[in-house]
């Protein structure tokens, strides 16, 4: 939604939103330790992956009611965090027993804590736990993981940007009215095409693939990353919450960031493992 006009007016008199700047010193103030993980790799980036981690499992608890001091929430946590410690490692088979063995366990103690949707508290042990791995599993694919991870995350980041900018400057119709007011179809069509610029001048400077081949999937994953975004908004209104958190200023909280993202991981690492572990294969 149009935010009021903001306070702050650049050297050439150019006024910016107040909403609009506020997401830029967040956008940029998280950026840096993320690109600073991505770019390094490992140890630094399972360590950043967990942080993340804890804090969507943080809202997860928040957004169902549960509670990080209930035994199912600590357990959530506790497991969620582990099995990014053991993907760590790369051993991605025991990291992912975990998350899928922690799923009934926290829907056990939610129930017998008469937490009333026990089964959604369950369930985002894999929403969070499973494209946590996916990140970390495609980023170790020999030769061409990391510059993979980078050129998705890019593009879902710039699909998100040309939303934004192209939804306010030309409105229209609504997307999912009934899921997510703020969103219009010339928006989504921004975000498509902002997508499939960035991916595919990334994606030559990274030497991913060929134009057309990086041009269809960049469009597949801003398609995907949409779609996710909606799912995790649907959600937030099926419990009544705007944001998940405020811990993000102008973008809400982490699972309001990175819903687009978590959507891509898990599409791209479901493609890659149809092709035995070598993205190479689709490129």
């Amino acid at each position: 939604m149009m935010a009021a006009a903001g306070t702050a007016a650049g050297a050439g008199g150019c006024w910016l939103p107040s909403e609009t700047a506020q997401r830029t010193v967040t956008a940029i103030a998280f950026a840096v330790p993320a690109a600073a993980a991505l770019i390094l790799g490992p140890p630094l980036l399972p360590i950043f992956v967990g942080a993340v981690v804890a804090v969507m499992a943080w809202e997860w608890l928040r957004v169902t009611g549960v509670g990080l001091m209930s035994l199912a929430g600590a357990s959530m946590m506790g497991l969620l965090i582990a099995a990014v410690a053991v993907a760590g490692y790369e051993r991605f088979f025991w990291a992912i027993v975990i998350v899928v063995a922690a799923t009934p366990l926290v829907y056990v103690l939610a129930r017998a804590a008469a937490r009333a949707p026990a089964l959604p508290i369950a369930v985002g042990v894999l929403y969070i736990g499973l494209p946590a791995l996916a990140l970390l599993w495609l980023y170790a694919r020999e030769g061409i993981g990391r510059e993979l991870v980078i050129w998705i995350i890019a593009v879902v980041i710039a699909c998100d940007v040309g939303a934004y900018f192209v939804g306010r400057a030309l409105r229209g119709p609504k997307l999912a009215p009934r899921i997510s007011p703020g969103k219009t179809w010339s928006g989504a069509a921004g975000g498509v095409a902002a997508a499939l610029v960035a991916g595919v001048a990334l994606g030559l400077v990274l030497g991913l693939a060929s134009p057309l081949a990086l041009a269809a999937a960049a469009v597949v994953i801003a398609l995907v990353s949409e779609a996710g975004d909606l799912f995790e908004s649907g959600l937030k209104r099926a419990f009544g919450v705007k944001d998940a958190s405020g811990i993000l200023p102008g973008h809400g909280g982490m699972m309001d960031r990175v819903d687009g993202i978590v959507a891509a991981l898990m599409a791209a690492a479901l493609v890659v493992w149809t092709a035995g572990g070598d993205p190479r294969q689709w490129l």
